[in-house]
């Protein structure tokens, strides 16, 4: 008997969504497991596998007979074989409900300037990888506390912007102590302060 997927795993295949990012920092695929059994003996239930991260860890659900239990998403560690509740819900999870900005103590994100760093920011940036092209011109796409959280750009205890320039998306560090974000001027503010 095949099981009735919850709406939001049947929302996110429908958009066609392959990979998401968790909270734990890494890159999820969305995948269906046909076989979850080595999952089910740790588990000591039916599961419905939904999604690996490649490196042998799973995301699943309970599952009873043809339906699911409840919308709690469980993660399956490969190397201790243990498991662990996931402290989102489902739909944030898969990027289909966005997440709230983070409420924490991290300081704001400020340019070597102190001016506060907005979202829309036109900027010049300068990056290691292409030291010799100088300053390159971008724009702020992503700053913390403000721009809905990504794990991508808020993970163990750390934060990154994220440029937009004409041929890169660079994630220069916020200063976990000062919020001074370095190798970055303003240049223009289109935006209206938030």
């Amino acid at each position: 008997m095949q099981i009735q997927l919850p709406n939001p795993i049947r929302d996110a295949i429908e958009n066609k969504k392959e990979f998401f990012w968790g909270e734990d920092g890494a890159e999820w695929k969305l995948k269906i497991e046909a076989n979850a059994s080595f999952v089910e003996k740790i588990a000591g239930c039916q599961v419905l596998i939904f999604a690996n991260n490649g490196y042998g860890d799973y995301l699943f659900l309970r599952k009873q007979a043809d339906s699911i239990k409840d919308k709690t998403v469980f993660i399956f560690y490969h190397e201790t074989q243990e498991i662990g509740e996931w402290k989102e819900s489902l739909r944030i999870l898969l990027e289909l409900d966005t997440r709230e900005p983070s409420k924490d103590s991290y300081p704001r994100a400020v340019y070597e300037s102190g001016e506060p760093v907005y979202l829309g920011d036109i900027v010049q940036f300068k990056t290691w990888l292409f030291f010799w092209k100088g300053w390159m011109k971008g724009t702020v796409q992503y700053v913390p506390g403000i721009s809905p959280r990504k794990p991508q750009h808020e993970y163990n205890g750390l934060k990154w912007l994220s440029i937009k320039g004409d041929k890169m998306i660079v994630g220069p560090v916020v200063d976990p102590k000062t919020g001074i974000v370095k190798r970055i001027r303003l240049v223009e503010r289109t935006t209206a302060k938030k």
